[in-house]
């Protein structure tokens, strides 16, 4: 029998720090929101645009999360069939690391789904490229987490998300 623990299912989104950001830091056009719609659920959506050398979006969660202990983070979510990337970011000594580690996932169109993402697989990236020398996750250190659409995914995007946990 394996062990869940609820990082979030969005009820008490006024206390989480929640913040957007998207290619416009580098001259980019794509625009994106996350709000919660009548269910309950984070919506994470928006616009991708590839002009200005654009072409992602994310919003991140800015609160730490031990997950020392967890095999998995299972995503719950209902996308539109394009492919999102679940990110976690590691600090130290109240810095934060310029990398991410992240863990794809591909959603089905207006399909309900359970992607489970085994923190072994996470694959460290900075600005879209694998970085030398950085360190295996630390689970313990986690200091942000959220999503991201990238990989000239142009157009408009919509990803639901009912709860993250982790297993």
């Amino acid at each position: 029998m394996s062990t869940t623990g609820l990082v979030t299912d969005f009820s008490n989104l006024a206390s989480q720090k929640w913040q957007i950001t998207n290619d416009g830091v580098m001259g980019g056009l794509s625009e994106s929101h996350f709000q919660i719609n009548a269910d309950g659920n984070a919506v994470f959506l928006g616009e991708v645009s590839l002009k200005n050398n654009g072409g992602f979006a994310s919003v991140k969660n800015h609160e730490s999360l031990n997950l020392e202990g967890f095999k998995s983070v299972r995503l719950h979510v209902k996308g539109d069939g394009k492919r999102y990337s679940f990110r976690l970011q590691t600090g130290e000594n109240g810095r934060v690391h310029p990398w991410s580690y992240e863990h794809r996932f591909n959603t089905e169109s207006g399909l309900w789904m359970e992607a489970e993402l085994p923190l072994i697989n996470f694959t460290a990236t900075y600005r879209g490229s694998v970085p030398s020398n950085v360190p295996k996750l630390d689970p313990s250190e986690i200091v942000r987490y959220g999503f991201l659409i990238s990989d000239k995914q142009e157009g408009p995007f919509r990803l639901e998300i009912s709860k993250i946990e982790a297993v």
